[in-house]
């Protein structure tokens, strides 16, 4: 009788070779997933910073906002008269950001002004970053008028 040159079993006479996977392609699997992981372990710095500066982007929007609502509110419960640039004093100190939003005034013919004392006036609300990485807003504009 002749060996097979598999033991194993014998279907219809067909040998069939043991079930399994050889140390090379084990291996290679092995170094496959290495290199894919290493792929994803070398995005993770980026992905951490996009996430930083977003939520960093998204605290300094959201002082401005508030800083622009009081002085909306500001002029609209008690008048031009009390609008000055420390409204927003206080607000600031998130995130890293300045403590205080600066808010620039200037009034109808482009001077620059600390309070609104007429109808119209014109205010600029800015917000820096002064961790790093640092990073200055897109300024709210407001154009204060009576209506």
């Amino acid at each position: 009788m002749r060996h097979s040159q598999w033991p194993g079993r014998r279907h219809g006479g067909i040998r069939h070779r043991p079930g399994g996977f050889t140390l090379f392609e084990t291996i290679f699997v092995i170094g496959i997933l290495a290199l894919a992981s290493a792929g994803i372990l070398a995005m993770q710095p980026q992905v951490f910073k996009t996430q930083t500066t977003s939520r960093d982007q998204l605290v300094g929007f959201d002082l401005t906002l508030a800083c622009a609502e009081k002085l909306l509110a500001q002029r609209r419960n008690i008048g031009y008269a009390f609008i000055d640039n420390t409204l927003c004093a206080g607000m600031g100190g998130l995130g890293g950001y300045a403590a205080d939003p600066t808010v620039t005034l200037t009034d109808a013919n482009g001077n620059s002004v600390t309070s609104c004392a007429t109808a119209t006036c014109t205010a600029s609300i800015i917000i820096a970053k002064t961790t790093p990485p640092a990073a200055t807003l897109t300024p709210i504009t407001l154009q204060l008028s009576a209506y």
